[in-house]
Order: structure tokens, then sequence, then C-alpha cells
């Protein structure tokens, strides 16, 4: 019979098989494997490894660190092991969680001082070109002076405490804030401002309804940098001039000899930054029109 002579070969490229005559019949190539559900699980696979990767590097780096520890025999003055680093945290944890509260607030209170300024001095400079070119050069020189230079100014002007810390903190964040913001607001599509115009509308809808919306991306990527910038600038303050702050504790686990309360300090401080980045992402994602996902730097 007739399609007893036809032959079946299995193979598939694609969701479709592929078919052609072949001395009267028809030759049908198919696979055994199905691609299309290999290929979500790989993927899926792929990105768990992704997530998981750097969790899993730390985890490996704190057993050398534990195992070299112990190896070499190293005084705990000169490099303590995670376990007592761990045990101090737990016995002293009251300690450790008041200064962080006061290292915290400085770093809250100067990093909102610093948005709502580089954003309102944004804002003027955009609407009003003359302003931009008095005092963007001050800025940019204020900027290359190196802040521990600064920091000890602020203290003679505002005195040590609350008022010295958020002024530090404030020369630190604000000036990628304002660069960002700026480079945003003149990014803005001319196209679309040609189409604003021809409808006769006038600066503020200009601002609000599309310079500002455009420039969402550009000003979270400078509020993302000015988060790091604001720990740095609360510790720069408590290394000078403190008695609380994880900046201090710092400073008095190294006079004492005590390295496992400043590293304490350290990872209490790294996970801070981190958070603080990580809930600015957050904020991006929610509000920004960039894709999620877009830019890998955003993801912590």
């Amino acid at each position: 019979m007739r399609s007893s002579r036809m032959r079946v070969l299995a193979l598939r490229v694609g969701d479709e098989p592929l078919q052609w005559p072949r001395q009267g019949g028809i030759l049908t190539l198919t696979h055994a494997e199905n691609p299309a559900q290999e290929r979500p699980a790989a993927r899926d696979w792929r990105r768990g490894i992704e997530r998981a990767g750097p969790a899993l590097l730390i985890v490996l780096l704190v057993v050398l660190w534990q195992i070299l520890t112990r190896a070499f025999d190293i005084p705990n003055f000169l490099l303590p092991a995670p376990t007592d680093i761990a045990r101090l945290m737990v016995n002293e944890w009251p300690l450790i969680q008041m200064h962080s509260l006061a290292t915290i607030g400085s770093i809250v209170s100067g990093y909102i001082t610093a948005v709502l300024f580089a954003l309102a001095i944004s804002a003027l400079m955009i609407r009003l070109p003359l302003v931009e070119r008095l005092i963007m050069p001050i800025f940019v020189g204020l900027q290359s002076v190196p802040k521990i230079a600064i920091a000890p100014l602020i203290l003679v002007w505002v005195g040590a405490g609350m008022g010295s810390k958020v002024a530090v903190v404030v020369s630190i964040a604000f000036f990628p804030i304002v660069i960002n913001t700026m480079a945003g607001f003149k990014e803005v599509d001319r196209g679309l401002a040609d189409v604003f115009r021809s409808v006769d509308a006038n600066e503020r809808q200009m601002f609000f309804r599309l310079r500002l919306p455009y420039a969402m991306p550009y000003i979270f990527a400078g509020l993302r940098i000015a988060t790091t910038l604001a720990v740095l600038g609360a510790i720069v303050a408590e290394w000078l001039a403190a008695s609380n702050g994880l900046g201090y504790l710092v400073l008095s686990g190294s006079f004492n000899f005590n390295t496992a309360r400043s590293f304490a300090a350290i990872i209490v401080l790294a996970v801070i930054g981190t958070t603080f980045f990580a809930l600015m992402s957050w904020l991006e994602r929610a509000i920004s029109w960039k894709r999620e996902g877009s830019d890998s730097t955003t993801q912590v």
C-alpha cells in the first residue's frame, strides 16, 4: 500500500513540523523533545542562580574567613573570626541599636534636606538659565573639594551634634542629584516640547507635565547615587566630632583594640546602606516610567 512506503523521521525545528513530498509520500520531521517546554524551566533555573549568587558568594567568603582565622590563629584585635563578631553583636545589641538609630536619623534628615534643596535649585536653574550660569561653577568647585576638608569648618560654624551631621550629609549628597536632574530636564524630546508650545502651554504646565515626568529616570539615578553618599557623609561627621552613631562606635572599637565591635558597626552600616539603596530602587520601579529590569544596577 502507498501508506506503507511512507517513512517518518524524528526531528522538529521550532513549533511546527517540517513536511515535504518525497516519492509520492510525505516525510515528516519531528523531534523527541519540545524546546518550548524546556526554555521556561531553563530560564527560571538561570534566574534563580543569578538571584542567589551574591548570597552564596557572601556565605562562601564568610566560611573561608572563619577557616583562615582559626587555622592561622590570628589574634582577635587584628582580625576577629565571624563567630566572634556575631557573638559580640548579640551581647552588645542594645548598644549597637542605640548608635544605629542615631546614624539613621542623621542620614534620613540630611538626605531629605539634600533632595528638597537639589530639586528646588534645579527647577530654578532650568527656569532661569542665568542662575545656572552663575551658580553651577560654584557647585562644581565645591564638589571638587574633599568633604573631609570642609567638615571641620562646618563643625566650627554649626557646632557638634545633629546639625553638623545633617550639614555634612547635605554637602555630599546634593550634587549628584542636581547634575542628574538638570540632565533629565535638558533631555526632553524637542518634538514633544514643540507640541506643548503649539497648544500654548505655559511654563508651569511644561514643567509638571513634560520636563518632570521625562526627567524621572535621571532624577532617580541621582537619588540612588546620593543614598551611598549620605551614609558616607554621616560617618565623616561622626568621626570628627560626635558622641554617638556608628562612626563613633567604629572609632571607639579601634581605640580600645575591640576590633570585633568595629566590624559589627561596619556590618550594620553596610546593611543600612544596602537597604537604603534597595528602597530607592523599589521606589523608582513604582514611580518612574522606566521599564523594570532595563537597568541591572537598580537591583540589589
